[in-house]
C-alpha cells in the first residue's frame, strides 16, 4: 500500500483531567538533602506603581522574568576559566516589545497572558518540586514555522523558552524558574503522514499516545510505548520515558526514527532521514530524545509502528514476600522467557486497590507478579508454561486469563495502582512518585532494603515497578501540611536513589530529570561527564534560552 496522508485532528484541551484528581503541593518542596534551590530573593524583580507592569493582572508573576537586569546579552559558549558565565535574560521593556512581535506573528488568540493560564503552565501537582516563579506568557504554535517564529523573538529578546506537551512530567520538567515564554504544542496534535508498508508514523508533539493508537487500530499496527494516559509524544520525546512494554518493546529512543527540531535560534532541522538504519553522521536523533527541551524544540515524531500481537494472555502470580518475587523475576530474565510486560506490586499496593475499590474483585494482599505473553497462540502457551516451570519454586498461587474479559480483569490491578493511591488521599494529602533503576541483579536487594527503609521512617508507600528491566517506583501517601512526616518522605526518596547509585543504577529510568533530580544527576555521572553536556547545551543554546533549570544549571 502505498503511503497515505492522514491528517487527524485530534481534541485539544486546555487543561488534563488529571489535575482535578490530586490536591494541590506545596510549591517549596524538594528532595532531602539536595541543594536544589529557587533563585536568590535579591534576584526578584519586585513590580511597582512605576513599573509598566504595575496594573498588569499578570504582573505579579512576570516582573520576575528579568532575573538577572535590564541588560540585554549574551555570554560566550567557553569563557577563559572553561566556565560559562551567567546567562543575562530580557527586561521587562524587552518583554513588552517581544510580546507585541508574538502577538503580531501569531495573532492574539495564540498569545496569553492570563494569569489562570500562567499558573496552569508553571505549577504541576504532580511534580516532586515547583519552581517559585511562573511563566510571563504562553504561546500556542499551531506548526513548525511558528515555533520557528516564537524562537527567533524569544532569541532576539533574550526570553526563555519552556516547552509545555501534556503537563504531567514528575519531576518540574516543564515548569519556569527563570519566567519566560512557555510554548504550549496543544494545537499541534496531528498525525501527519502514515506510512503503512513502512511501518512508521510522522506525527506532531501533542497527540496522546493512546489517541495513536486509536487512530492506527485499522492498519493492525500500534506504537508499543505506554507511560501513563495522558502523556504526549512530545513529552515522552523530551524525558525517554518507558512504560509496562519497556522489557519486550524497550524505551521510546528506541523506537523514534527521526525528529524535526527547532532550534534556539528559529533554524528548523530535521536529525536524520527515515530508512531504519544509517551510519550517516552524527546521531543527532538521539541526542535530542531525553534532553528535556533543553537543546531544542521538537515540532515533528517520525515513530516505528509494530504489528499488534496475534494474540495475548495475562497471568497473576503471588508470593508470601517481596524478595522471592525479585528473585522469580530474576529467574525468569535470566532464563530469556518471552515476556512482554513483567509488573510488580507489593502487599501494601495490593491492599490500597482493595481499599479504594476500583477494580471488579477482590485481591490477595500479597507480594504480586503482572505478566503479559503475546504472540502466536504457540508461542503464548510455551511462554506461560515456561513461566509456571521457572517461578513455581518460589509462587505461591498463578492465575491466568482465558479470554480477553479475564486478562482485562486481571490487568485492571496494573492499571489503577496509581488512581488507587490518590483516592485513600483525604485535604491535605500528595503522592509523591519517584522512579530509580538498577541492575537487574541489585533487584532484590534494592526492593527489599527499600521496603524497610518505608517501615522504619513510618511512610505509607507502595512499590510497584517494571521489574523486568529494573525499574520501579514509590507510590508515597503523605499529608503535605505535616511538616515531619514532609521530612520523612523527603528522606524515604533520597535514600531509595543514594542506594540506586551505590548498586551502578540510575536517579531514573523514565522519568526524567527535570528540576528534581539535578543533584543526583552530578552523583550519577560526575562533574566532568556533565560538564559534556553543558557543553553541548552551550553549542545549541548559547544563550542559555531553552527550558533553563532543567537537567543541570549553568555551573555546578
Amino acid at each position: 500500500m502505498s503511503s497515505s496522508r492522514l491528517l487527524f485532528r485530534s481534541r485539544a484541551s486546555a487543561g488534563s483531567l488529571h489535575r482535578s484528581l490530586f490536591y494541590s503541593r506545596t510549591t517549596s518542596r524538594a528532595i532531602h538533602q539536595t541543594n536544589i534551590s529557587p533563585p536568590n530573593k535579591s534576584e526578584r524583580v519586585k513590580s511597582s506603581s512605576s513599573s509598566p507592569y504595575g496594573s498588569s493582572k499578570f504582573v505579579k508573576v512576570a516582573a520576575g522574568f528579568a532575573i538577572v537586569g535590564a541588560g540585554v546579552g549574551a555570554y560566550s559558549v567557553v569563557s577563559k576559566s572553561n566556565t560559562p558565565r551567567k546567562p543575562i535574560y530580557g527586561s521587562n521593556e524587552d518583554f513588552k516589545k517581544a510580546l507585541r512581535e508574538l502577538q503580531e506573528k501569531l495573532g492574539d488568540d495564540q498569545v496569553s497572558t492570563d494569569e489562570s493560564d500562567l499558573q496552569q503552565h508553571g505549577y504541576s501537582e504532580w511534580s516532586s518540586v515547583n519552581a517559585e516563579r511562573l511563566p510571563v506568557a504562553i504561546a500556542y504554535p499551531r506548526s513548525t514555522e511558528d515555533v520557528s517564529e516564537i524562537a527567533k523573538i524569544c532569541n532576539k529578546y533574550r526570553l526563555p523558552m519552556n516547552p509545555y506537551s501534556g503537563g504531567s512530567s514528575l519531576e518540574a520538567n516543564f515548569a519556569a524558574p527563570y519566567g519566560g515564554v512557555t510554548i504550549d504544542f496543544m494545537a499541534m496534535d496531528q498525525i501527519i503522514v502514515l506510512h503503512e508498508e513502512d511501518m512508521d508514523v510522522v506525527v506532531q508533539p501533542s497527540i496522546q499516545w493512546q489517541e495513536l493508537n486509536q487512530k492506527l487500530e485499522h492498519t493492525n499496527l500500534f506504537f508499543p510505548v505506554d507511560p501513563g494516559p495522558s502523556a504526549k509524544i512530545g513529552g515522552m520525546v523530551g524525558t525517554n520515558c518507558s512504560g509496562t512494554n519497556a522489557m519486550h518493546y524497550g524505551t521510546m529512543k528506541d523506537w523514534v526514527i527521526n525528529l524535526t527540531v527547532v532550534l534556539a535560534d528559529g533554524r528548523i532541522v530535521k536529525t536524520r532521514r527515515r530508512p531504519r538504519k544509517t551510519s550517516a553522521g552524527y546521531n543527532l536523533t538521539g541526542l535530542f530524545v531525553g534532553s528535556e527541551g533543553t537543546l531544542g524544540l521538537v515540532t515533528e515524531i517520525t515513530l516505528k509502528l509494530s504489528p499488534i500481537p496475534e494474540n495475548t494472555r495475562v497471568g497473576v502470580v503471588t508470593f508470601s514476600d517481596i524478595g522471592k518475587a525479585a528473585t522469580a523475576a530474576s529467574k525468569m530474565i535470566r532464563r530469556g522467557i518471552p515476556v512482554q510486560c513483567m509488573e510488580l506490586m507489593d502487599d501494601v499496593q495490593m491492599s490500597v486497590i482493595n481499599r479504594a475499590g476500583g477494580t471488579s474483585r477482590v485481591w490477595k494482599e500479597l507480594p504480586t507478579l503482572f505478566f503479559k505473553f503475546s504472540g502466536t497462540k504457540g508461542q503464548v502457551a510455551d511462554s506461560i508454561n515456561q513461566t509456571k516451570e521457572t517461578i513455581q519454586p518460589f509462587a505461591d498461587t498463578f492465575e491466568f486469563a482465558k479470554d480477553d474479559d479475564e486478562a482485562h480483569t486481571l490487568w485492571s490491578a496494573r492499571k489503577e495502582a496509581l488512581w488507587s493511591m490518590i483516592a485513600l488521599g483525604d485535604e491535605g494529602s500528595s503522592v509523591w512518585t519517584t522512579d530509580v533503576a538498577v541492575p537487574i541483579s541489585s533487584l532484590r536487594e534494592i526492593i527489599e532494603t527499600s521496603k524497610k527503609d518505608i517501615d522504619d521512617l513510618g511512610v505509607f508507600a507502595g512499590v510497584i515497578g517494571h521489574i523486568g528491566d529494573g525499574n520501579f517506583h514509590g507510590f508515597i501517601l503523605h499529608n503535605r501540611n505535616d511538616p515531619d512526616e514532609q521530612k520523612r518522605v523527603e528522606q524515604c526518596v533520597h535514600n531509595m536513589v543514594e542506594r540506586a547509585l551505590e548498586m551502578d543504577g540510575s536517579c531514573t529510568g523514565e522519568h526524567g530529570i527535570g528540576m528534581g533530580k539535578k543533584d543526583f544527576l552530578l552523583r550519577e555521572l560526575g562533574y566532568d561527564t556533565v560538564d559534556v553536556m553543558r557543553n553541548l547545551k552551550l553549542a545549541l543554546d548559547p544563550h542559555w534560552l531553552l527550558n533553563p533549570g532543567k537537567i543541570f544549571d549553568f555551573k555546578n
